[in-house]
């Protein structure tokens, strides 16, 4: 009982984490950070990151099946809009890949070259079917991985919120970007979500923006480009 009423009287503290605190540097940040971590952790938050072998389990139990249902074609639908109106025919590196579903919505648009990454090595495994001489996959840590070579569009697609340094790693990205590319970042509305895209346009250009919503929530695409100045 002490447990759960400790995590019941910590929620405001995590609320006002992340309304005000989040993502600056201010003293005993680096701890309210681990102490929130452990709050997300222990209340099962499904927008907080997760160890490597959560996610294999996951794979492998089939959670992550609910990704190929209906309700999340319209999401995927708005990602393969952008990217064929804005790079039609490019190079994406789609980071937090799972196995692979967004480069089913870009073949009827055809592609370059596509590269999904995924931490869990049982994503990766199920992705291998839809390899061939435009498509590969690699089992990696997005927060930490060297792409090879630039590419037109970088997508995060429901991924942000598991890394531990969101905002760090996506501009980590940009230096993978081609002259002119764009970053897509798509994000389910959470409080956490929210704030993370909030830090990201504190240094990242808003080209465009879509929100979608049906009876599971809301999600929004939004199309990025590096820096703060004009278009």
């Amino acid at each position: 009982m002490t447990g759960a009423l400790g995590r019941r009287a910590f929620k405001p503290v995590y609320i006002l984490y992340y309304r005000f605190l989040f993502g600056r540097r201010f003293p005993l940040s680096g701890r309210l950070a681990a102490r929130v971590r452990a709050w997300e952790a222990a209340t099962g938050r499904g927008d907080a990151p997760l160890r490597k072998e959560t996610w294999e389990e996951q794979y492998r139990q089939g959670g992550w099946e609910f990704m190929r249902r209906l309700d999340e074609v319209a999401r995927y639908s708005v990602i393969a809009g952008y990217l064929h109106h804005l790079r039609p025919g490019g190079s994406v590196l789609d980071v937090g890949s799972g196995e692979g579903l967004l480069a089913d919505h870009l073949r009827p648009f055809g592609y370059s070259r596509y590269l999904g990454v995924d931490l869990a090595e049982t994503a990766i495994r199920q992705a291998a079917g839809r390899e061939d001489a435009k498509t590969a996959f690699a089992a990696a840590d997005a927060e930490s991985y060297q792409p090879p070579g630039r590419w037109d569009a970088i997508v995060f697609n429901e991924c942000v919120y598991y890394f531990d340094d969101p905002v760090g790693t996506v501009r980590r990205y940009e230096a993978f970007l081609a002259p002119d590319g764009v970053l897509i970042v798509s994000t389910f509305r959470s409080r956490r979500a929210d704030v993370i895209v909030k830090r990201l346009l504190e240094s990242c250009r808003l080209l465009e923006e879509t929100a979608i919503s049906n009876r599971k929530g809301t999600w929004v695409v939004r199309v990025m480009a590096p820096g703060r100045s004009g278009f």
